[in-house]
């Protein structure tokens, strides 16, 4: 009987030290101490370890000065194709962090999305279609550059749209095919270089010269690092943000894309205080220029 006593509190102790060791562990994740949970009256956790505080909700991010603006991984998230639903950006607003957005040309809202995003503390870009592969089946809204248009008329269609409404740079929606051709992709960077702008290839094909050709031009320039949500499920959308994260954090900076579903934006909205808890400082694309 002495024995078995002897191994049962061998047996506690050693279950006691892993809780302990998991708890930690939880901990330093960003989430809650089990210890929390089950006394919340009295703290209960073993010496040496604090429970992590509850997430505030969403405020918007203090202006770095001059001495932090460096400091820390910065990741940079655009959210594509708005201009055509007002709740989509009305979520976007409510996360208040310094976002990209990108807004496809001649949608109803448009305009009235790129004026109202800069005084919400978000860029702006042209979100400028081009046409993709499988076109007509896939496609990519009004007023896409086409590659059966000459090229002129395609180059008219950029000034077009970098009129209606004012944006701090472009970015290629869809594009697959179009982001393939190194003589039509110089010739619409043009307008883009003129107006002192900077671009972005989302990079919807592996074989994109676009990224290439706007540097050569002298034009600034990202390219996109990760798609937030290639499929709409859960297990997918978390795996990208803890991905484009990571990056971030090994690099130093990251682009990623996504868009506005209601899947990614809930778990925008739950994960970004975490990572601010992180270190990670949100960025709009073009601090990511400098």
């Amino acid at each position: 009987m002495a024995r078995l006593g002897r191994g049962l509190l061998l047996l506690i102790v050693l279950l006691s030290g892993l809780i302990v060791l998991l708890d930690r562990l939880q901990v330093r994740r960003g989430e809650t101490s089990v210890f929390v949970l089950l006394w919340p009256g009295r703290g209960g956790l073993p010496a040496g370890l604090t429970a992590s505080p509850v997430s505030p909700p969403p405020r918007p991010a203090p202006v770095p000065t001059p001495a932090q603006s460096h400091a820390g991984p910065r990741l940079a998230i655009i959210i594509d194709d708005l201009g055509g639903r007002s709740d989509v950006f009305e979520t976007l607003k409510s996360l208040a962090r310094p976002l990209t957005v990108a807004v496809l040309p001649e949608l109803p809202l448009s305009a009235r999305i790129a004026a109202e995003a800069p005084r919400a503390g978000m860029e702006v870009l042209l979100h400028l279609p081009l046409e993709p592969y499988h076109y007509p089946e896939v496609d990519p809204g009004p007023g896409a550059l086409l590659m059966a248009m000459p090229v002129e008329e395609a180059v008219q269609l950029v000034q077009k749209h970098l009129a209606a409404f004012p944006v701090a740079g472009v970015s290629t929606h869809m594009g697959s095919r179009f982001t393939e051709d190194r003589e039509r992709m110089g010739r619409i960077l043009e307008p883009i270089k003129e107006r002192g702008l900077f671009f972005v290839d989302s990079l919807t094909s592996n074989q994109s010269v676009a990224w290439r050709v706007a540097q050569e031009m002298g034009i600034p320039a990202l390219r996109r690092h990760v798609f937030l949500d290639p499929e709409l499920d859960e297990l997918t959308v978390r795996r990208e943000l803890q991905a484009a994260v990571a990056l971030a954090e090994r690099r130093g900076a990251a682009v990623a894309i996504g868009h506005g579903h209601p899947l990614t934006l809930r778990l925008m909205q739950e994960m970004i205080p975490r990572w601010e808890a992180r270190g990670i400082r949100l960025v709009k694309a073009s601090e990511l220029l400098r």
